[in-house]
Parts: structure tokens; sequence; C-alpha cells
């Protein structure tokens, strides 16, 4: 206990008692008066400073943080959490660096590598040695190589990366031929507005064409009052191009855009990340080269065509209406070869070894290390710029590695006659693009998963500070139950049994579907998450390091306890289990994202899944589900609960502009 806190804790209950309430009309009305704006900001004031007495109150209470610990959950989460990790994407130099600083820590406890390690000798036959490897690879798409870029307007080059740079989903060949400018390249927009008339023939033709779409003079989108609207996506346009003949394409973003991402654009030499985690890398590839280039490049067409017409003038023009021009006296040509690496991501754990009876059984305490990147999916902020991912999950996967030292210490102290489980500490990679590291692990066990006696998952720990401590998963066991709470009131934490999320959007959620008891440690989503303002200076350091201490006493007392822990659905009817799990029971394969203009888009579809025998693609736009209308992913989630595999739905879906009806048979989770 802090004895200069203790003292003060009546005076602070006493000051707590009083509360200050708003008068109704500051709720209802902005300030009017000088005095009232005053007034208005002295009740925040007393509101905030009331919420930190009450803070300071509850961590009079609390069990003292050993400093040694909070020095080294600061040193770690520092470290993962540093934008100089590229915010973690997997195929980035950024998670590779993380990894390699996890397993450096594992190895300085002194933790088993918890997988196999598979060489190939000189003979072709395969050698395994078994724990040899923090490391448990799994492909992740491919990253994207430009072996051959060169773009030429009337004979004069242009330097690549600086001129001009390939897209993502570009053919690998080449083409020359005169240009058309093609405006926007909406095939049909508001207002009736049309790029192209009925029988435009751009055959042979290289289009020069626009980001984005019609504008006003401060650069905000004519036809959505925030962003920009579907109308806009670039695969729609050189879908529409490619239809009409042109040979290739350069896109343009205007310089006047109110967009951060203007210049060039989700190409393979830009500063992003390896696309193998990125919208495009799954999408469609076209059969022509598409390029980004600079307006300066843009303009360098104009001139070279002798018209001497300024760019601003033909972007004015589209702005109003539908373009399509030619620039006889401009020849360009380009060539595109584009090489496809497959792309690996690990999962990364270790192996506290356990003793006597129990030492074949496991406890698995794990998180995600990886985030989102530069926000190229996921994002709730800006584009382009890195996330880093403090709270989600450098406080977790910290926290991970803080019990491993935790528990490591206690397990020294127990004799040859005692019993208890093998700990996995398991950090996860691709949590952010759907639970895909901890669903490979589970399907990949290192031993039978019905030896993963309990699981327990840190994901954003982070913000103690403001939330009180939720907890996910105590549906999965009562017995598990019943330990944790016997631990959460001891020692004093506020706590809530159920999180803001539910419970099937973290890595638990993988092993709550293969019946593997487990909880779920969680401080709450806040304004930050998923954006670039995510930072280290935000975290609350000490109440990450109670909540990685409570979580490694659980999971203590859950690798000693003999009797183990039953999930639900080994003790529940069937029927039971389905009214309670609150889980699908059928699996679509893809990774969704809420449409800027309403309905589901889709980001990507994985094979072998309902999706990708029902034919669905990545840039879909679900719109409606059995006729009823999809709002948005959380309006979506719910709907699963109600089917069963085998169910056939009908999925309506906006692609490349066009809405079709697709029929979608409904396959298990197995």
């Amino acid at each position: 206990m802090n004895h200069l806190i203790k003292p003060i804790v009546p005076a602070l209950a006493l000051l707590l008692c009083c509360s200050i309430q708003a008068p109704a009309w500051t709720i209802a009305h902005g300030p009017e008066t000088a005095r009232e704006l005053r007034k208005q900001r002295a009740e925040k004031k007393l509101q905030s400073n009331k919420r930190n007495l009450e803070r300071l109150a509850r961590d009079a209470e609390l069990p003292d943080v050993d400093a040694t610990m909070l020095s080294e959950y600061t040193r770690m989460v520092d470290y993962i959490g540093d934008p100089a990790r590229e915010g973690r994407v997997p195929g980035s130099q950024g998670i590779e660096d993380a990894a390699v600083f996890i397993e450096n820590e594992f190895k300085a406890i002194g933790l088993t590598p918890a997988f196999d390690l598979t060489e190939t000798a000189a003979d072709d036959t395969e050698i395994v040695t078994m724990f040899a490897t923090y490391r448990q690879p799994m492909s992740m798409g491919s990253s994207l190589a430009a072996t051959t870029q060169t773009l030429s307007i009337n004979g004069i080059d242009l330097a690549a990366g600086e001129d001009f740079s390939p897209i993502a989903f570009s053919g690998s060949t080449s083409a020359t031929g005169e240009v058309v400018f093609a405006g926007y390249a909406i095939v049909s927009g508001p207002d009736a507005y049309m790029s192209f008339g009925p029988n435009e023939n751009l055959k042979d033709k290289i289009a020069l064409c626009l980001k984005y779409e019609p504008m006003d003079e401060h650069g905000n989108s004519l036809w959505k009052d925030e962003g920009w609207s579907h109308h806009s996506r670039l695969t729609y346009k050189i879908s529409a191009l490619e239809r009409r003949g042109a040979s290739a394409v350069l896109i343009v973003a205007p310089d006047e855009a109110n967009d951060v991402s203007a210049g060039l654009l989700d190409t393979i030499d830009s500063t992003s990340p390896p696309l193998s985690m990125r919208r495009n890398s799954n999408g469609p590839r076209f059969d022509i080269p598409v390029m980004s280039i600079t307006p300066e490049t843009a303009q360098m067409i104009l001139d070279a065509d002798g018209s001497g017409r300024p760019l601003q003038e033909l972007i004015a023009q589209a702005n109003q209406a539908g373009i399509i021009e030619n620039l006889g006296d401009a020849t360009v040509s380009m060539e595109v070869d584009i090489e496809r690496t497959p792309t690996y991501t690990d999962n990364v754990g270790a192996i506290l070894q356990g003793k006597g009876d129990l030492a074949d059984e496991y406890i698995v305490i794990g998180g995600h290390y990886d985030h989102v990147g530069y926000g190229h999916f996921g994002s709730r902020g800006t584009r382009g710029v890195v996330h880093p991912g403090a709270d989600d999950n450098a406080s977790g996967t910290s926290g991970v590695i803080l019990a491993a030292k935790q528990l490591s210490d206690r397990y020294a102290m127990l004799t040859d006659d005692d019993n208890a489980r093998s700990v996995l500490f398991l950090l996860f990679t691709a949590e952010e693009s759907g639970l895909n590291g901890s669903r490979f692990y589970v399907e990949h066990p290192i031993v039978d998963i019905e030896k993963h006696e309990a699981m327990f998952n840190m994901d954003m720990i982070g913000r103690l500070d403001s939330d009180p401590l939720q907890l996910g998963g105590f549906k999965s066991s009562e017995a598990l139950q019943e330990l944790a709470v016997h631990h959460l009131d001891d020692y004093g934490l506020i706590y809530d049994m159920e999180t803001s999320v539910g419970d099937g959007r973290s890595d638990h959620a993988s092993f709550d579907a293969a019946k593997v008891p487990n909880m779920f440690f969680f401080t709450g989503l806040h304004d930050q998450y998923h954006t670039e303002e995510d930072t280290l200076e935000l975290l609350d350091m000490t109440g990450g390091v109670r909540i990685a201490t409570i979580c490694a006493q659980i999971a203590y007392d859950a690798a000693l306890d003999s009797e183990g822990f039953d999930h639900r659905r080994d003790r529940k009817s069937s029927e039971d289990e389905e009214r309670e799990s609150g889980q699908p029971k059928v699996r679509i394969g893809i990774i969704p994202s809420d449409a800027s203009d309403g309905g589901m888009f889709v980001q990507r579809v994985f094979d072998d899944t309902s999706a990708s025998s029902a034919g669905l693609l990545a840039n879909d736009r679900i719109t409606h589900w059995n006729g009823e209308k999809i709002e948005s992913v959380e309006t979506w989630s719910p709907v699963l609960l109600e089917h069963e595999p085998g169910d056939v739905v009908t999925l309506t879906v906006v692609r490349n502009g066009e809405t079709q009806e697709i029929k979608m048979t409904l396959k298990g989770l197995e």
C-alpha cells in the first residue's frame, strides 16, 4: 500500500460524494455568452478533477506495482509501439523487427521454442527438429516488385518513383499509343453524370483519367457530404476504360483534392508496406498496364499535345460533366513487369515447461502483435500514415511477455513433486485482417487442441485509467469464471464481466470455436482506435502491468488445477448451445468493412470458403442479404447467428457499378 496516498482516501471519498450537474440549458444549447462559456469550462474541469480523484482513490486500495515490472513493461511497449515499427503490418520490416524483439525476450527468460523446424537436406529429404524455433510461418498473400517500369512522352523518358509508378493491380505488359483524356472515367453518376457515350471506343488509346470524382472549389466531393462515394474507386474506372478498348491507363490525382493521399497512389514503389495486406493486392488484376502519375507528368502530356491547355482547365470541365478529349499529338510508351512473391508472416511462441502429470497439457497466454501498418486497410484515420498501434496491441503484446517473466519466476519455485501444466506464450500475426494468425494456430497446434486447457487473451489493455477492466469469454466455462472472479475480487480491480465489443472480435474467439475455455482482457475502444493517434503517451502503463499481473495469477492457478475446465459446449445440449453460444455456426470467408455509401465492402475473399465458392470478389459491395438491407458490418454480424451450414442465401452485390444477385451456400466452421 502506498502510505503517501492512503491517509487521503477518506477525504477523497467524502469529496467524491459531491456531484455537479449542469443546468439543462447548457445541454440543450451551446454557450451564448462569455460568462456561460466560462461556467461550462469550469464544470468540465470539475468533472475531470472528479474522475482523477476517483482514480486516485481506487489506486490507493490496490496492491503496489513492482517498479521493475513497470520499467520492463514500459520498455517493451515503447519498442513495439514505436512508429519505427511501421504499424507492424504483416510482410513489413516493422513486424519482423517486432518478432525478433519478442523472440529475444523469450530467449532471455529462458523459454523453450514452441514450434518444430523443418529443413530440407542435400538429398531432398526433410529433417524435422522438434521445439527448435519460436516462429510458426503462414502464407499471407503476395508482395509485389516492379522489375520493369518505364514511361516516356514523345520519346522523353521519365523517372520511376518520382514522375510515375505502377499501380498494384497493373498488368505486366507494354503499350504505346496516343492519349485520350477521360475525365473521371465514371460510367454513370448522380444527376445523369456520364463520362462515356453509348458507343464509346477507346481502342488502342492510352487513357488519362482523374482520381476521385467531381469536386467543388475546396476539393470536396460533389456527391457525398464526407469523403468520396463508391464512384471514385479506381477498379471501377480501370474496368470501364479496359472494356472500351483502352490499351493502358494513367491516373492522376488533382492537387486541389481534399485528401492526404493525393499524388502517387497505391503504388508498389510508395513508402507503404508490402501489398500482401492491402486491399488492392487481392483484388482484380488487369491485363493492361496501369500507372499513377503526378500532375506535373500529366501537364507534360498536355504540353506534348501542342494545345498548351492547363490540366486545371480539363479538371474544371470534368467537374461539370463527362469529357472525352483526344490528345492526338502526345504519344506515350509504357512498360510494366510486376513480380508477385508469396508473403509469409509468423506467429511467435514459446513454452514454459510444466511439471509432473499435467506437463503434457497447456495453458495459452496470447495476444496479437500485428497492426494495420499505414492504414491501407482497417483504418478509421488517415490512409498512408503510420498507425503505431500502441494500445492495439503493443500493450497486450508486452503484457504477454511480462506474464511470461512472472510465471517463469513462480514455476522456478515448483518442486519435482508438483503437477503443473505447461504454458504456451503465443503472439499472433494477422489478427487485424480476420483473426488469421490465431485461427491458423488452432488448425495447426503444437499438440492436439484438446490438450489446450484454457486460453487467456490480452488485446488492448493500455487504457485502464479511463474505464473498468472489461472481461470476455466468461460464458465459455463456469469453473474458469469462478477461478477468475476469486482473483479479481481479491486484487481489487474494478471490472465488467462483459466487453463492449462482444466475444468474437479477438483471438480468443478462435480458441472458443475449438472448445477451449477462454478469457479476454480488454480496456475498451476509444477515439484513437485504428487511427494514427493510437500513440504511446496515451497509455496507462501501470494499468497494463496490473492486468498482466492478474492474468498471470489466474493462469498460474489454472495451470495447477488438477480438475481442469469444461467448455460450455461439452456440457450443454445442442439446443442450449445454439441458444447461448452467441457465435455463428457458419463461416463466410471474407474480410468485410463498412462501405462509405452503405452496405458492406469486401476487402478480401479467402479460398475454399462460402464466399469463394459463390464467386464473391474483392471490391464487391454487399447491399442486401436475403432481401434485407445491410447497413454495416455491425448490423450484418447478428444475421449470421440465424443460419445453419447448408443454408442458401441471396446476396445483392454491386460490382464495377453494376448490381447483381449471387446465391451463396453457407459452409460450417470446420
